[in-house]
């Protein structure tokens, strides 16, 4: 008998993108897309029942209306993911390499990071890849990796000086990532200590300079 396909959940919000998505894998032999999410809570909530295969997961995937959004919110996906149905292998899709978003994806549990002009036929390698236990990056940000000085900063730093990078206050921020303003500056203080910056713009120039955002 020949071997059921591998299951596979798409959380994107895009619909487009989405739709993009499940059309291409849907079209290659031993691939069923199973289910799809647009949101953080839709896809933990979809991927605890049908349990997939393979997940693929937009770092960037907002929480629900309404509740705000992470920056890395995709690695909440796989965190959870990863403590709900543990056989689930998580690979998260991003517009960018980003060395940052690698390192909080990989310490959450992810099993792959690739970028969004990866080609079809290689992100279905991938797919198989992952699923046989295989730990799959993009070469490029790979290199940039193995290239960068090792980064002192925790995943939950490196998120809080991604928002500062975008003039948020320490009020935007806290908002956004659903923590205490006090929580968030505490973080912002310990990033900029890390870095030996004198301010928290100066600590996000030197963080990305570095390559750890």
């Amino acid at each position: 008998m020949p071997e059921p396909p591998l299951s596979v959940l798409i959380a994107e919000d895009q619909s487009l993108m989405r739709g993009a998505l499940e059309l291409v894998l849907s079209g290659y032999p031993g691939l069923k897309v199973v289910a799809t999410a647009g949101s953080i809570e839709e896809a933990v909530a979809v991927g605890s029942v049908v349990r997939p295969h393979v997940a693929l997961v937009d770092l960037k995937i907002p929480a629900a209306a309404g509740t705000g959004e992470s920056p890395s919110s995709g690695v909440e996906v796989v965190a959870a993911l990863r403590r709900r149905s543990p056989d689930t292998k998580c690979v998260i899709l991003s517009a960018f390499r980003e060395p940052g978003a690698l390192r909080a994806a990989l310490a959450a549990g992810a099993c792959g990071y690739l970028v969004k002009d990866t080609s079809p036929a290689e992100l279905v390698t991938a797919i198989r890849q992952v699923a046989t236990g295989e730990l799959i990056i993009d070469h490029k940000l790979a290199a940039r990796i193995a290239l960068a000085k090792p980064s002192p900063l925790t995943p939950q730093e490196v998120a809080v000086l991604r928002h500062a990078r975008d003039i948020l206050t320490v009020a935007d921020i806290a908002k956004t990532m659903r923590l205490s303003s006090g929580t968030v500056r505490n973080y912002l203080t310990r990033a900029i200590r890390k870095t030996g910056a004198r301010n928290r713009h100066e600590a996000v120039r030197i963080a990305a300079g570095n390559d750890w955002l």
